[in-house]
């Protein structure tokens, strides 16, 4: 999609949909908010929510918003991690010992990643878009992947929903330039709603 449309595709659909399902989704997760926090703090030391520097739209960075899934100091393990294949150094091992065992359950059926509910209020991210990298990350890229930001970010997308965690790098940014390069309403409907099956199936989910 050329730069002007998408613009008006975002001010006059897209972020007026992601405002009102973003009030919508935090009505319903405040009632099971107080089982899923106490579940963390009994499972494990440490804070509820996680926050991590992430690079969105036009490569600003932002802080991302998730649940807690691994120990305390998870972070300055991650050298002792291998990645899950030399495809995609960004993905760990799905047997990660960081992550804790209501971790396990909230990676399992993606309710770690309900806070980022915020990141949308706040104008970070969008309910539909390519997953947002770290800084690190982002460093790695080749240049001819940088299109990716040149959308918001989002909480699910075309990646996630064929494949995720088991796609290539290559792989990844391909279902990520046919987003970016053909985002419509019916492309974003169909991506939420297979978001669903996708998530209870548990593909490629680590």
């Amino acid at each position: 999609m050329k730069p002007s449309r998408y613009r008006l595709y975002n001010r006059f659909f897209k972020r007026p949909v992601d405002i009102v399902c973003s009030f919508f989704f935090l009505s319903v997760f405040i009632f099971i908010f107080f089982f899923i926090a106490l579940a963390i703090i009994i499972d494990s030391k440490g804070p509820v929510f996680y926050a991590q520097e992430r690079i969105g739209r036009g490569e600003k960075s932002f802080k991302l918003y998730k649940l807690r899934t691994m120990i305390e100091g998870a972070h300055e393990m991650a050298g002792e991690v291998s990645p899950i294949s030399d495809d995609n150094p960004f993905i760990q091992h799905e047997n990660d010992p960081r992550v804790t065992r209501v971790g396990k359950f909230l990676r399992r059926f993606s309710i770690d990643e309900l806070p980022q509910v915020f990141n949308i209020l706040k104008g970070d991210m969008s309910f539909v878009g390519p997953r947002p990298f770290i800084p690190e990350e982002t460093q790695l890229l080749k240049p001819e992947y940088m299109y990716r930001y040149k959308v918001r970010p989002g909480l699910t997308g075309l990646a996630q929903i064929n494949g995720r965690n088991d796609l290539t790098l290559d792989e990844r940014m391909a279902k990520d330039r046919f987003y970016v390069d053909n985002v419509n309403i019916w492309l974003d409907i169909k991506i939420l709603f297979m978001t669903i099956p996708t998530v209870l199936r548990k593909d490629g989910v680590y």
